[in-house]
């Protein structure tokens, strides 16, 4: 199967990266304004963008500062048992974080070059939340 990876270094702290990738606040700063999470390991998120992708993610891991780990539960059939993950290090002064998503299922290289090409747009915006206050999450429309 295929994986997408992306390494991205932040100007902030592995505790302000947690927080921005763990709680609703920060979720809703950098990859869609509308996003209700239980803030904790086991607890689910639920996103809403439009179409039939609302992905639902356990949080399978957190390991304060250092990991979070999810598993699409549902909400989006590409991503039904996949993988993600986010690992923070200190990297003198600034996160490291390294991304990664595995999928469950076998997909075209158009599809995955999509997502992949998102996840880039996405993990800039979480850049710029943690670095500046302001990220570019997806705002849905009203329906």
């Amino acid at each position: 199967m295929k994986k997408i990876i992306h390494v991205v270094h932040i100007h902030a702290t592995p505790k302000e990266v947690y927080e921005a990738i763990t709680t609703q606040k920060g979720l809703s700063g950098w990859w869609t304004t509308q996003v209700e999470a239980a803030e904790h390991e086991g607890g689910l998120i639920d996103f809403t963008f439009h179409g039939d992708f609302h992905p639902n993610m356990k949080q399978t891991t957190l390991d304060p500062n250092k990991l979070v780990e999810w598993q699409c539960v549902d909400g989006h059939a590409n991503w039904r048992n996949n993988t993600f993950s986010f690992t923070l290090s200190d990297e003198d002064g600034e996160t490291q974080l390294m991304f990664e998503q595995d999928y469950a299922a076998e997909l075209s290289d158009e599809v995955y070059g999509t997502y992949n090409f998102n996840w880039g747009y996405y993990l800039w915006s979480l850049k710029q939340l943690c670095e500046t206050g302001k990220g570019m999450p997806f705002e849905p429309a009203e329906e």
